[in-house]
Formats: C-alpha cells, structure tokens, sequence
C-alpha cells in the first residue's frame, strides 16, 4: 500500500539527476506520476488569495498565512487530480457543447469593467482573453466538468435516499434546539448531534423571521467626501425624493437618474429579513408599512478595505412585509431533506477521497516555510523532553 510521500531531499534528487533538474524545478506534485506545475500551482493559488481578499483580507495578515492557504490549495489540486484519473479511467467525456456552456458563463463575468462601464462584444472578448491568458483553460474546463460528471455518478449510485423517518427525527432535533428545549439539547450533546442540529436551525431561522421587500434608491457618497460635494449629494437626493409620488412612479424617477452619466445613482429591489445586515436598512423597511416611500436617509461605513460599499443617501419604497412562521415540520422538511441528502453527498465523496489518496502514489515536491517552522519546533520539543530529569 502506498503513502503520501513528501520530498525533503529534493535537493539530492536534482544532483544526482542533472537533467532531470529543469523539471523538478517546476513540478510541485506528481500524482500517480501526472504532474502538476509549479505554474498551474501559482496561478491556483493567486486566484485563491483574491478570493479570501475579498471576503476576509485581515485573515492573509496572519503568521504564514498565505502559506497555510497555499498548502490547501495544492491539496485540493493533488485531490482534483485523483478524481479526475478517476474519471478518465471510467471513460467520462465533456463535450463540446459542455465546455462551450461554461466559456458562455464565464464570459458573462466580462460585460462591465471594474469601473462599471458597459463593455462592447469586442471589448468583452478582449478582456475574457486577457484575464484567462496562459491558463490552458479549456483543458482546465473539460477536466473540472469531467471530476463533476465522475463525483455525481458516484453519490447517484451510493446515496442512500433520504426516508420520511430520517426527515421527521431529524425535524425533532432540529425543533429542540430552536425552540431552546433544554433536556433534549442536553441528550443531542451526549449523542455528538448538538453541532449539526444547531447549524441548521440557526439556518432556518432567517427563513422563518419576518420579511420585508422593498425598492431602493442609492445616492451614493462616502464620509471622506468635502461638506460640499456631500452637500450636493444630499441635495440631489432632496430633488429625486420631491419627485417620487409612491409605488406609481418609484422605478421611472430611480430610472431617470441612475441613466445620467457619472451620476452614481443605483436602484435595487431587495428582499430581507428581520435581524439581516445592514441594520440600518432591515430595520428602517420594517419601520415603515407597505406602500410607504421613506424620507431620505442616510448610511455611512467605515470600510477602507471596500470603498464602494454601499453608502450615502437612500429612499426607500416598501413592497410587501410577512410575519414571522412558525416552526412547524411542513414549512422546512423540504430544506431538513436537502440537508440530509447534502451531507449524505459530502460523506460519500469524502470516502471515496480518503480511499483515492489512501492508494495513490503521491509525491510532494515543493516546501512551504510553515513546514520547517513546525519541524523546528517540534524537534526544539523533543528535545526538552529529553532533557527533563526522571522522575
């Protein structure tokens, strides 16, 4: 049986083998003896920091953060790797039509610039080029499709369907700790069921609380703005208000400014619920009745991170507000029964992927600074406890 293997003579390897060192040089992996290059590798890896960025920037600050995110991504590359040898072996295909879906997709990424600008077709194209340059994409898509394809043939031949008894147990458990019954979270805590239980009632309860739809109108600003161009903004807002009669004409008035070049007026149509963030605007539609059309209001955040965060000066139309559901089991059995069959999915994919990397031939060829770190550390350990005395 064969083990994950990670090369820390890499060094020794590459002198005793001169004319292998070029390529050493730009493998970080060898799956089953397929490669994976130390480009592919970078460009992965580069993609995932602009993803944690924009959803948590302060966390790549961290010690030998990037590190740490970097030894993530090359094993969900090695594990991609598996499923897709995987899927060759049993013969699955992407198609044409397939891959041409995906390109489709994507390129819908590229209709406005980072400004907001309306791209032409021919510009659109020019971008989707320039931003996917080097990437071997459609190998890219065919491969990812194709690991797809293979994982949903396996959770369709293994997965378990889901009875009206694993639903109802599960509501009950579910129930308790939504409802803060106190014996029975007890037990699930004893049974190891606490966790799951609680997740998904926490889950639920947005779709249960009160809802509220309504119109928005952004004039936007910031607080770094002088007194007078915030004066502007304001007054700008002041003069769309004047106009607005109601539900009537909402749309026409917010379509007849957000049209005005350089004017950074936006209109949405938001659902929430009570409790959602922002405060600020959850808590101002349920401050009003249906029909109503707020006074003008404003939101400033303190974001330096996202400067484009919406804020400035608002109206507000409000559509539509429900109460609060129940808990009851036929509102959310539909939702508990996707959980389950959710979970049953991820179990046997998770399986399968402990079997995969269990048999495989696995060879790591790059170091991460966090490695030698740990080592270090754990031989300064080792050594303090073989200098404790005897007891």
């Amino acid at each position: 049986m064969k083990k994950l293997v990670v090369s820390a003579l890499l060094f020794v390897s590459m002198f005793m083998f001169g004319c292998a060192k070029e390529q050493k040089q730009s493998v970080v992996a060898l799956v089953n003896g397929s490669e994976i290059s130390e480009a592919e590798f970078t460009k992965a890896l580069e993609s995932a920091v602009r993803f944690v960025n924009s959803q948590n920037p302060q966390s790549l600050k961290e010690p030998f953060a990037r590190d740490i995110l970097g030894k993530r991504v090359l094993n969900d590359m090695i594990i991609r790797e598996l499923f897709f040898q995987q899927a060759k072996n049993s013969k699955i295909e992407a198609t044409q039509e397939e891959v041409d879906n995906v390109i489709a997709r994507i390129k819908e990424n590229f209709k406005v610039n980072a400004e907001g600008k309306e791209l032409t077709p021919e510009e659109q194209e020019a971008a989707f080029k320039e931003a996917t340059k080097g990437q071997n994409l459609i190998e890219n898509i065919k491969k990812d499709l194709m690991v797809e394809k293979y994982k949903k043939a396996l959770i369709t031949t293994n997965l378990k369907p889901v009875s009206q008894e694993d639903v109802k147990t599960f509501f009950d458990n579910v129930s308790a700790v939504y409802n803060n019954n106190q014996k029975k979270i007890e037990e699930l805590k004893t049974q190891g069921r606490y966790e799951e239980s609680e997740i998904v009632a926490r889950q639920l309860k947005p779709a249960l609380a009160p809802k509220a739809q309504f119109d928005l109108l952004l004039i936007y600003a910031d607080k770094n703005m002088t007194k007078e161009e915030l004066a502007q903004r304001k007054q700008i807002a002041d003069t769309i208000r004047k106009e607005i009669k109601g539900e009537s004409n909402f749309l026409e008035v917010a379509q007849k400014y957000s049209q005005q070049e350089g004017a950074r007026i936006y209109f949405s149509k938001m659902n929430v619920f009570k409790g959602m963030k922002p405060l600020e605007l959850t808590d101002k539609a349920f401050a009003l009745k249906p029909g109503d059309v707020s006074k003008v209001f404003e939101i400033f955040v303190d974001d330096a991170q996202n400067p484009n965060t919406a804020q400035g000066y608002f109206i507000m139309n409000v559509l539509e507000q429900t109460a609060e559901q129940k808990f009851a089991f036929e509102p959310v059995q539909a939702q508990l029964e996707q959980y389950i069959n959710t979970k049953r999915a991820e179990s046997i994919i998770a399986q399968a992927t402990q079997a995969l990397v269990k048999e495989a031939d696995i060879e790591i060829l790059k170091t991460f600074k966090v490695d030698k770190v740990m080592q270090s550390s754990q031989t300064a350990n080792q050594s303090t406890e073989q200098e404790q005395p005897a007891a």
